[in-house]
């Protein structure tokens, strides 16, 4: 076949010219390469599952499933950068196909009820303005308050009762400059030509200056709580969060997550009563299940990482 070997070639051409993880861009954007994931092969399907690795997935989604029921479990994945953003990939990858069987597409139509990706919904969105930093591998402030619009509008056709979602109109814009942990690693040998573009939309040392939103204080009801050793039982992982609010008819969440999640917490934890944030190497840790009890569970995925989802497991528990 010729598309896969012109895919081939020009993938480890781009991986080939990059010294490290940052793929310099025309107009100022910055892309992930090289990384541990080694997303752009997986994207263009130079590499993909075997048959034994999607049975495997397969069988570890719906081992999940029987665990957590009758508690409700909805994965939400977010796309890369370069699906969301591909036509600005440098030359030689703006024009290929990415692969329609890639692993978020195949999970979201194997489990359409239990998980989403979001890609069709952001290429949708990115009309209102980006929905990523150009120098980060991460969605922006926009990106992360219509990455949780998505979720309130999931939760809502699923039957689970919170409350409206926040609306724009309720949001504090700000202007805030971003440079981002891609520019950051770009190669001194780049930087010449990568600052032609750049430097029209460079604010002060960063590289762009862009908006950010806020709840209005006065709206906030979502508490922050400080963590006690007994929250952090079953758990070693990165800096939980907890959230309560003061309305116990509200339901209670556990939040599974990655960085992509990040900017949506805030938004997130208005619409429960109680909502525990953890990030654990992409795990569903069984130990903060069985002591939260919640009446939903979420998980978050970054879409790079379901490279190694056949050798995940269903649920975790953390060392001793």
């Amino acid at each position: 076949m010729i598309w896969p070997r012109r895919a081939a070639r020009r993938v480890a051409a781009a991986k080939a010219r990059q010294p490290g993880k940052a793929l310099a861009a025309p107009g100022g954007w910055v892309f992930l390469v090289n990384d541990t994931n080694d997303f752009l092969p997986w994207q263009f399907g130079v590499t993909r599952w075997t048959r034994r690795e999607r049975t495997q997935v397969e069988g570890v989604i719906k081992a999940r499933l029987e665990a957590l029921a009758p508690t409700p479990y909805l994965m939400f994945i977010t796309p890369e950068k370069s699906v969301a953003y591909q036509e600005y990939l440098p030359k030689g990858l703006v024009d290929l196909n990415s692969d329609p069987s890639r692993p978020a597409t195949w999970l979201a139509k194997r489990f359409p009820a239990q998980i989403h990706y979001l890609q069709p919904w952001f290429e949708r969105m990115k009309r209102l303005g980006f929905l990523y930093f150009r120098g980060d591998t991460h969605v922006n402030w926009l990106g992360g308050y219509l990455l949780y619009r998505f979720v309130i509008e999931t939760l809502d056709a699923a039957g689970l009762t919170t409350r409206p979602a926040i609306t724009s109109s309720e949001l504090l814009p700000a202007r805030a400059g971003f440079e981002g942990d891609l520019f950051v690693q770009l190669d001194e040998n780049q930087k010449p030509g990568f600052d032609i573009d750049a430097d029209y939309a460079r604010w002060r040392a960063m590289l762009e200056i862009t908006l950010k939103y806020n709840l209005d204080e006065a709206l906030v009801r979502a508490k922050r709580l400080a963590l006690t050793p007994e929250d952090q039982t079953g758990f070693h992982g990165r800096e939980m969060l907890i959230y309560e609010t003061p309305d116990p008819s509200l339901p209670r969440a556990v939040v599974f997550r990655d960085s992509t999640a990040t900017e949506s917490i805030p938004f997130l934890a208005e619409h429960f009563s109680r909502s525990v944030y953890v990030w654990h190497d992409g795990d569903v840790l069984a130990e903060i299940i069985r002591r939260e009890q919640p009446d939903i569970v979420l998980h978050f995925v970054a879409e790079r990482f379901l490279a190694t989802y056949p050798t995940t497991v269903p649920l975790n528990f953390a060392a001793p």
